[in-house]
């Protein structure tokens, strides 16, 4: 084969192969789960039992302590803390990061089974769930019912809209949310019972006796079996009325001892939208299904229904919806970063074709990693695409050192083959050391536990799959590309009388730093101990909050309050939130089962809001200031608490979380209410609350034991007529049209007003006898404990709190501070600080460590480069003076130092080595053709001007979008992106100029050592 052909068979052969990679990586995109965030797995791990009747302290003693006590013996349990409540109990096990629930789980339920026979037989089997945050919502609707009317509205969500949501591929479970039903109510009036001698288990017997359709056997007339059924279901309310019932009176129609009425039943949790009665629906996805495309289908699906035009389908939270715009502000980022780095190339270069060379080696590294991060099992999200944004300027580096190099060469007149092949050997071991020194701060996240590790190892996963696909393709492509598109002819002036005079200006700066070098080493500490005085002024705080264009309002009333009571309060809320402009609509649910997963009672007195805001774009205060607007506009409402919480990050806890633990309830609500009170003064504080419910009042019933056996009655066959009586009891159904409608029996309310008229109420003893409850029981007024929280086997309340417009360490500095001056801790009882506040300090000292391990690796890849330990030691005089730069970044922008920064400051610990190491490698190439150090200084920083101006550069200006925080969904990036872009900047300058003042003066120093050994070896030889 000829040597022309084969120029040109190679060119298509690599551009086949790169063609190749491109669509392998199209299609790892296509096929990679999208996602907000990376896989998060808390070791956090629960158990909840009931017992039905048993008061918190009942339960507090019978069930939480055993169970705590037991959870404690398990391994890698970090903490152990229970809620006692009416009913039953919640207990939640910590574990240490890091461990595997899966066994975890395993071994508690094993640990339930050794104390099951210390727990009340009563109480049902004890249960273990795993908090996983893939089992919160992903989109939630409201549906408007047509003219108020729910009973339609819920028979329309569950006859059409559930079943056609239940089917769809990856949705886990539907849960609807309000709503209410037709039933049948039979209200009894105690004084007419008492006349007809009967009771309400007796007329619930008889009418569930009375409607029921049984086979009664066969016979057989003429040869055929026939089939008996005796059939007396009711069929109609008329039947029901005409029922015949029994009495001491005789034979009498159910009309006429009760009054019936076909009515809806009463909800309890009732939900609006915008004001408007409406049901809501919450939808689930299965464990590792993709959000976006379980969000897609259900939005499809809706969109496909065919319901009424006066059924309005509001989305209330769509978590794809963010995902989608947070992803698309990072993708918009990463292509403004490119063709910013591409100006960069051709400002440097002015040259189009060099420019395409380099340009295009950040979309084949990109679409590279993305085929590592398919293989590896990454998913799409905000952080790991946010690590191929950031690493958009890094990629382009290795290129753009190896084709500069190249550039140089023609420059002198070398063949391009010869140019392509001399300048990627001269620098080529160079780029492979920046490159590891890059990729190896990565390394001991692998090793760092917490939260902030299983964010950031994606992160860094992805950074590090575009750096090792950068590399490859600046040693095999940008060679290739170079010999076969770079012009032939190469003029000495394409990069213009303007950088040929900031060369000469460096020159003379650099000789003048060579002259008088502990000027610039003196002038380089003060400038370092004057950015150290900034610390004071920059704050810290754990994570970002994200704009999720998402509100909550919290509304409680005191305990007891009515859903009615409650609902009032929330139409004068409603008026407030119609005045809003930022908000586009908003939902309120009253009332309803709690969080309490045991079921514990209803929360009548609580209502629920989820207010979604317009986007971004199209208002002009984020979601913390229009929280704040809300939080000023009801503070006139004092019959309530109302808390108003903007979205965070999602998976943090409260910024501000005080526990004060000790032996007796009182003395902690006590201390609750002045460490409430004190740091209530704090500025920046807000939305304080304490977990500690006060007792809600109610009537006690207290059974008189003798009396009430005399009768043969126990205290059970009491409360359970006392309850048939109260919240009434379905006795039976009837099907109408094919639709079950219940049939509840219950007093009238009207009836049991007072305490006199439940002293009325007639119970039936296992005799027959009838007895009235004021014979055996005294009746009064009194108030039932709420709940006990425990942690750590020690009575605990726990006082939170969120922040506005300060940063959390200077809030939780000066809330300390409160507290430790104005509340006076009683013996035996005290405070400690958890929340962010933990999780900051955690995450600071371990990602530290990390830090503290990756500059040792650096110097180890650099003592492997060079082969020395005397040039890595010079070139690591560059890492801890950018925290010059990084101080002033963060002072200027007004960012609080987090875990964020601490991250940012990994990764530029990796980068800002890399120009140093080109330089002072190049340095001792120059130094050994020579032999004079001052001039191979000289004439390095000279030849590498250049390259460092443009990799800087192109770093820099690649990380100014997220810099600037364009769009949703940048805000955990956008402290990275501050510090690599201001540390960099100063990074630079000490890579030109303090580096070589230091390399100088420690090769004086090396060549005086020399040279006194040789005098002295001289000395022994004479």
């Amino acid at each position: 084969m000829k040597i022309t052909e084969l120029s040109v068979f190679r060119p298509i052969a690599m551009g086949m192969v790169i063609l190749f990679m491109l669509i392998i990586g199209a299609v790892s995109v296509k096929n990679t789960p999208v996602d907000l965030f990376p896989d998060l797995t808390f070791p956090v791990a629960a158990v909840t039992v009931t017992y039905e009747g048993a008061s918190p302290e009942e339960v507090e003693k019978l069930l939480a302590q055993p169970i705590e006590n037991i959870m404690g013996t398990i391994p890698n349990v970090e903490s152990v803390s229970s809620v006692s409540r009416t009913g039953g109990a919640l207990i939640i096990v910590s574990y240490t990061w890091g461990t595997d629930m899966d066994f975890a789980a395993l071994k508690m339920r094993e640990q339930l089974d050794a104390v099951r026979e210390q727990l009340p037989n009563e109480a049902p089997q004890p249960r273990v769930l795993r908090f996983n945050p893939n089992d919160l919502p992903i989109v939630r609707l409201g549906i408007q019912a047509p003219g108020g009317d729910l009973v339609s509205a819920k028979k329309l969500v569950e006859n059409e809209i559930k079943p056609v949501l239940d089917s769809i591929e990856g949705v886990a479970s539907v849960t609807i949310e309000g709503g209410t039903e037709k039933v049948v109510n039979i209200s009894v009036d105690p004084a007419v019972l008492k006349q007809y001698g009967l009771t309400i288990d007796q007329l619930r017997q008889v009418l569930a006796g009375e409607n029921i359709t049984l086979p009664s056997g066969k016979i057989k007339d003429e040869g055929l079996e026939y089939p008996l059924r005796v059939v007396g279901e009711f069929d109609s309310i008329s039947t029901l009325k005409q029922l015949p019932i029994p009495t001491k009176s005789g034979v009498v129609e159910l009309s006429k001892i009760v009054e019936i009425t076909e009515t809806t039943a009463t909800a309890s949790q009732i939900s609006y939208l915008n004001g408007e009665p409406s049901i809501g629906i919450s939808i689930l996805k299965q464990s590792g299904e993709n959000t976006v495309t379980v969000a897609n289908k259900v939005e499809e699906k809706l969109n496909n229904l065919e319901l009424s035009e006066d059924v309005k389908v509001e989305t209330i939270f769509n978590q794809a919806k963010f995902i989608k715009q947070s992803i698309r502000a990072v993708l918009i980022n990463m292509i403004i970063g490119s063709l910013l780095a591409a100006g960069v190339l051709y400002l440097f270069l002015r040259n189009l074709r060099s420019t395409l060379i380099v340009g295009f080696s950040i979309p084949i590294s990109v679409m590279t990693a993305f085929i590592f991060m398919y293989f590896s099992g990454q998913t799409l999200n905000v952080l790991t695409l946010g690590g191929l944004a950031l690493g958009v300027g890094m990629i382009v580096d290795n290129s753009i050192v190896i084709l500069e190099n190249i550039y140089r060469l023609r420059e002198k007149g070398i063949s391009l083959k010869n140019a392509a092949i001399q300048g990627t050997k001269e620098v080529g071991g160079a780029v492979i050391a920046s490159t590891l020194t890059t990729v190896v701060v990565f390394l001991p996240i692998v090793f760092v536990d917490g939260l902030a590790a299983q964010l950031f190892k994606p992160l860094a996963l992805s950074v590090t799959y575009a750096l090792v696909a950068s590399l490859i393709t600046a040693l095999i492509i940008v060679p290739l590309l170079s010999s076969s598109i770079m012009a032939k002819k190469q003029t000495k002036r394409t990069i213009g009388s303007k950088y040929i005079g900031l060369q000469r200006r460096y020159v003379y700066v650099l000789r003048k730093a060579l002259r008088y070098p502990k000027r610039v080493i003196i002038s380089t500490l003060v400038l370092l101990m004057i950015s150290l005085g900034a610390i004071p002024f920059i704050g810290t705080e754990f994570l970002p909050a994200q704009d999720q264009s998402y509100v909550s309002i919290q509304v409680e009333l005191p305990p007891g309050s009515s859903s009615e009571r409650t609902f009032s309060t929330t139409e004068k809320i409603d008026e407030k939130l119609q005045d809003i402009e930022a908000i586009d609509l908003y939902y309120v649910t009253v009332g309803g089962s709690n969080d309490f997963s045991i079921r514990a009672g209803t929360n009548n007195n609580k209502a629920m809001y989820s207010i979604l805001l317009k986007p971004i774009g199209e208002r002009q205060k984020s979601d913390v200031q229009v929280a704040e607007l809300i939080r000023k506009e009801l503070a006139f409402i004092k019959e309530a608490e109302v808390a108003v919480q903007a979205s965070d990050n999602g998976f943090s806890e409260s910024p501000i979380s005080l526990e004060i633990s000790g032996p007796d309830l009182r003395t902690l609500e006590a201390v609750s209410d002045d460490i409430q009170e004190e740091i209530s003064k704090v500025d920046g504080v807000r939305e304080i609350e304490s977990n500690y419910e006060t007792g809600t009042p109610q009537i006690e019933i207290e059974l008189d034991r003798a009396k009430a056996s005399s009768f043969g009655l126990t205290s059970a066959q009491v409360s359970v007529a006392v309850q048939n009586a109260t919240t009434g009891k379905v006795a039976t159904t009837f099907n109408r049209s094919g639709n079950q409608v219940d049939v509840q029996l219950r007093v009238d309310p009207s009836k049991l007003e007072t305490v006199n008229e439940l002293e009325e109420l007639q119970i039936e003893s296992p005799s027959g006898e009838l007895v009235t409850l004021g014979t055996i029981a005294e009746i009064k007024q009194g108030e039932g404990p709420s709940q006990i929280n425990r942690t750590d086997r020690l009575r605990e309340i726990r006082v939170t709190a969120s922040i506005l417009d300060r940063d959390l360490g200077n809030v939780v500095k000066d809330v300390k501070n409160r507290i430790k001056e104005q509340v006076s801790l009683p013996p035996g009882y005290k405070v400690s600080f958890g929340g962010q506040n933990q999780q900051m300090n955690d995450a600071f000292f371990k990602l530290s460590g990390a830090l503290a391990l990756a500059i040792v690796l650096i110097y180890m890849v650099m003592a492997g480069q060079f082969e020395s330990f005397f040039y890595p030691f010079i070139i690591m005089f560059s890492i801890p003076l950018t925290i010059i730069g990084i101080l002033f970044g963060l002072l200027v922008t007004g960012q609080p130092f987090g875990v964020g920064s601490l991250v940012g400051i990994l990764i530029l610990t990796g980068i800002v080595v890399n120009n140093a190491i080109v330089l002072v490698d190049y340095i001792n190439q120059l130094k050994k053709r020579t032999g004079s150090t001052a001039m191979a200084v000289v004439r390095a920083g000279q030849a590498r001007l250049r390259p460092i101006l443009m990799t800087a550069l192109t770093t820099i200006l690649g990380l100014i979008p997220l810099m600037i925080g364009i769009g949703e969904g940048t805000e955990i990036q956008q402290p990275m992106a501050i510090v690599i872009v201001f540390g960099l900047l100063f990074g630079t300058l000490i890579s030109l100029i303090f580096i070589p003042v230091i390399y100088l003066l420690f090769d004086r120093i090396k060549q005086k050592r020399k040279l006194k050994k040789k005098y002295k070896e001289d000395l022994i030889e004479v």
